[in-house]
């Protein structure tokens, strides 16, 4: 092979990687109209749907652009430590809303939504699962959120509970977790692999399921799961520059019409 034809094939391999890199990208959302104001709001992954439909009306209403970065409540802390510009912060769960407050980083913070766990189960899956010791099955691939991922936290808290309570035995404590192929970083990389039947079965908040894919993977409310409170709570920092506008965002979400959108799309509403 010519050096020229190496050089070819190198700059059609880089221009793949970055074309794909940049097609895959899902960490944020810009909703702008070109308003003389604008917000970044930094919000778990588990608000993208409903975040998007109240950032829309909130645009319209308020004529105030809206931006957006969803990720993992970890990995929005660990940027907003790191001096990346917000000016709202929303969590999947009061520990992270706490750890910014500790190191006085937010303005107070609110409650405004509640969650549920689920297991989703994909369509493709030869293995029946109907309740959480199922997912003690041999061959069962199984996908959960990491440790520091809210989802993947609230998951291994009850599998833990249930070992020390004796609700299940050490077999398929130890099963469930032998079955387990992968902790994400997020819930929807959860929700992705078992739609695409990478995995058979992983555990994300109900309000992922909706019209867009609820066709495509089957759902298991479990009683393991309803003691836990799955509390969301938004809060402006103070190193916000738009703190006017982000006060009246989350006024919009806990007294405004973004309440009724929450419900709409499954969160129960404080």
């Amino acid at each position: 092979m010519t050096k020229r034809l190496k050089l070819v094939l190198t700059l059609v391999v880089l221009v793949a990687v970055s074309i794909s890199v940049l097609g895959c990208s899902k960490v944020s959302k810009n909703i702008t109209n070109n308003n003389e104001k604008k917000i970044m709001v930094f919000a778990a992954a588990s608000l993208t749907e409903s975040f998007n439909e109240i950032g829309k009306k909130f645009e319209e209403d308020k004529k105030i652009d809206v931006v957006f970065n969803f990720a993992g409540s970890q990995a929005l802390v660990q940027s907003i430590n790191q001096g990346s510009p917000a000016d709202i912060f929303a969590s999947a769960n009061t520990n992270y809303m706490d750890e910014l407050k500790k190191i006085d980083k937010i303005e107070g913070s609110k409650a405004f939504a509640e969650n549920k766990l689920v297991i989703c189960i994909s369509r493709t899956s030869k293995i029946s699962v109907n309740n959480f010791k199922d997912l003690s099955k041999d061959g069962l691939k199984l996908v959960i959120g990491d440790k520091t991922v809210p989802v993947g936290s609230y998951f291994y808290k009850v599998l833990e509970e249930q070992k020390q309570k004796n609700s299940i035995d050490d077999y398929t404590y130890n099963a469930i977790k032998s079955n387990i192929k992968s902790n994400e970083l997020n819930v929807k990389d959860v929700l992705a692999k078992v739609i695409l039947g990478e995995a058979d079965a992983g555990v994300v908040y109900k309000t992922d399921i909706n019209e867009a894919n609820k066709d495509k993977v089957d759902i298991v409310e479990t009683s393991e799961f309803n003691n836990l409170k799955v509390q969301y709570p938004i809060a402006k920092l103070k190193a916000s520059k738009n703190k006017e506008e982000a006060e009246e965002f989350i006024t919009y979400i806990t007294e405004g019409k973004g309440k009724d959108i929450l419900k709409k799309h499954g969160f129960n509403i404080q």
